[in-house]
């Protein structure tokens, strides 16, 4: 437990402040650390459909998946739309040339499409986040982890939560230890969070939205993170694994630790899109 504890908090102490001077830098390099990050992610879903022995055309679907952050970041989202059926007609495309019938062409370019665009495209929304609503590089980054926050807040508050109060299962097919209460906590702590970030640490977004849309903001967002961790609890009960990877020590994957952020950073550009 100790040993597991200590490299949590390596990966962290590495990690975290990698990821804030990123954001902070922005442009480029932040596109191509979401690209990094959707190509790792898509990597570990194809590792996961692997263990059950289905196929997963592994380079094309690392190729979709990093484009939509660039994209994002150098041309109109229009293009995105354009990346996408390019990439569809791709994939089943070299699925067609390159798998046999007996092993499933068409699933295998459905998993191989599905995943690419379920990981780039969801995180490719940060890249608006971070480059959207800020007038400063300050600004811009605590846009971007506004999500992040609220995803963390959200998912202690449904651990401490299930733990102390936690009777009726959430989801018991997909995730047994989920439970209401947790959700219920989770979705008390969104709101409450958005609160206190928009008053103290982010003002202008404070000012834009007030209370009212504050709590909105958290309840939408928090509601987000928690489907999106059911999302990836049935992805690794359907395959099978405990974990997405081992990449991070004492984490787990990659998507182990992104699966809410990949529904709550979404939720949080859609949310202030819309309002805009």
């Amino acid at each position: 437990m100790a040993s597991d504890l200590g490299k949590r908090l390596t990966v962290a102490a590495i990690g975290i402040p990698l990821t804030v001077a990123v954001t902070y830098v922005g442009g480029t390099l932040f596109a191509i650390g979401l690209s990094v990050l959707a190509v790792v992610a898509t990597w570990e879903i194809a590792r996961m459909f692997g263990s059950r022995g289905d196929r997963f055309l592994l380079v094309p679907g690392v190729v979709l998946a990093a484009s939509y952050p660039l994209l994002a970041h150098y041309l109109d989202w229009g293009y995105a739309w354009v990346a996408t059926v390019v990439g569809l007609v791709t994939v089943v495309g070299l699925g067609t040339m390159k798998v046999a019938p007996s092993d499933r062409p068409f699933q295998t370019a459905a998993l191989t499409f599905g995943s690419a665009v379920y990981v780039g495209g969801l995180i490719s929304f940060g890249v608006t986040l971070r480059e959207g609503f800020g007038a400063t590089a300050a600004e811009g980054t605590l846009y971007f982890f506004l999500p992040v926050a609220l995803t963390w807040l959200a998912d202690t508050a449904a651990y401490f939560g299930g733990r102390a109060f936690g009777k009726r299962p959430l989801a018991p097919v997909i995730s047994p230890n989920k439970t209401v209460e947790g959700a219920i906590a989770a979705l008390t702590a969104g709101p409450a969070g958005a609160v206190l970030y928009g008053l103290l640490l982010l003002p202008s977004l404070g000012r834009w939205l007030g209370v009212p849309g504050l709590l909105a903001l958290g309840l939408f967002v928090a509601g987000a993170a928690t489907v999106g961790d059911l999302a990836e609890s049935a992805l690794k009960r359907e395959c099978g694994v405990k974990d997405s990877s081992n990449l991070l020590p004492g984490h787990g994957g990659l998507l182990d630790r992104m699966d809410s952020l990949l529904w709550s950073i979404p939720a949080a550009c859609a949310f202030l899109l819309v309002l805009r």
